[in-house]
C-alpha cells in the first residue's frame, strides 16, 4: 500500500506535503517554532544548532511534532 502523498505549494513553491487520508501534513517552518517544540519534548531537551531546514507535523490539523 502506498501513500498518496499532495505538495503544498504557495507562491509558486513546495512548502511541505499532505497525506489527506491520512490527515497529515508536514510544512516548513522557523527553526525556532520546532526548537521550542523539540526542547519540550525531546528526552534531552536540546535543540541542534548544526539545521538547515525544520518542518511541524500537523495530525488532523494541529501540530503535533516537529523534524
Amino acid at each position: 500500500m502506498s501513500l498518496k502523498k499532495i505538495p503544498v505549494i504557495e507562491n509558486d513553491k513546495i512548502v511541505g506535503y499532505e497525506a489527506p487520508d491520512k490527515q497529515l501534513k508536514i510544512m516548513v517552518c522557523d527553526k525556532k517554532d520546532a526548537d521550542a517544540i523539540i526542547v519540550k519534548h525531546h528526552y534531552s531537551h536540546k535543540a541542534t544548532k548544526n539545521s538547515f531546514l525544520s518542518f511541524l507535523v500537523y495530525y488532523q490539523g494541529k501540530v503535533e511534532g516537529a523534524l
